[in-house]
């Protein structure tokens, strides 16, 4: 079940149904909600992706897969012996912040700029068009 503990009605419901589990003595899971990376990251993780296929001739896909796989860290997990790759949409802002700073760094080592967010979004329109032709 979910709460938002900021409104004092979810806060009665989830002290009553915590202290029924108590008493029940029950085996529970508790975390912590954290946002989905936002839509600007999104935007301009997207457009970073396809600035370092256009400069190394990668596909934006095969951007992606270099990039996750080269991160490592929560980007790649094992199951089973047999290791995949996490996709973007499943990690939260401050692990998709974390993502990004990383990804711009690599990108420099391999001689590719990659424009800061906040060069980014001053002009989107111009480097979303640019980048149409990246496929």
């Amino acid at each position: 079940m979910k709460y938002d503990l900021a409104l004092p009605i979810d806060t009665n419901r989830f002290k009553a149904y915590s202290e029924s589990l108590l008493k029940a003595k029950s085996k529970v899971e508790l975390k912590k909600h954290r946002e989905k990376r936002t839509q600007d990251q999104n935007k301009y993780i997207h457009a970073c992706f396809g600035i370092f296929a256009d400069f190394t001739g990668y596909t934006v896909e095969e951007s992606k897969i270099l990039a996750k796989r080269e991160f490592g860290r929560f980007m790649v997990y094992e199951k089973n012996g047999s290791k995949f790759l996490l996709s973007t949409s499943a990690i939260d802002t401050k692990q998709m912040t974390e993502f990004l700073d990383w990804f711009r760094n690599y990108s420099m080592e391999q001689g590719c700029y990659i424009m800061t967010p906040e060069e980014y979004f001053t002009d989107v329109f111009n480097f979303d068009k640019q980048l149409e032709h990246v496929q």
